[in-house]
């Protein structure tokens, strides 16, 4: 089943939070996180323990709509517009293949490698992919 969003928000009382979307496996809630707004994906399967992926968005309720709004899960790894993930491993769509200029790697701030770099101040992330780089030598 692909992505079903809802008119509205629905509540959910035990994340605190507003589900503003599902797939085949998953639920897709807001919270609030002190400074941030933390996009959550909650296992169809068993979510009263914990979520599988979060990614942290500026305090703006329609960025993050629109983020969830624009995403399509099955061929997208992550949506955009955040700008933290604190959840590891890095979710990977099931179809990510079909669109592969959009799963490019990215560092855990949400920048592309390989675009200009990272907008946090060493940023590990970006420093490892360079590390690498330079240890291949020129190609």
């Amino acid at each position: 089943m692909p992505m079903q969003h809802h008119d509205s928000p629905i509540l959910d009382p035990h994340w605190e939070g507003y589900e503003l979307a599902r797939d085949d496996t998953h639920r897709y809630v807001w919270i609030w996180m002190g400074f941030n707004i933390r996009l959550i994906a909650l296992s169809l399967s068993d979510d009263a323990f914990g979520y599988d992926h979060g990614w942290c968005y500026a305090r703006d309720v329609e960025l993050v709509t629109k983020a969830v709004a624009e995403w399509d899960p099955d061929t997208q790894d992550e949506p955009m517009g955040w700008h933290k993930r604190p959840t590891w491993p890095t979710r990977q769509a099931p179809r990510r293949d079909e669109n592969p200029d959009y799963n490019r790697a990215r560092c855990e701030h949400g920048s592309y490698f390989l675009d200009n770099g990272c907008r946090v101040l060493n940023c590990r992330d970006i420093r490892e992919h360079e590390d690498r780089a330079h240890a291949k030598g020129p190609a």
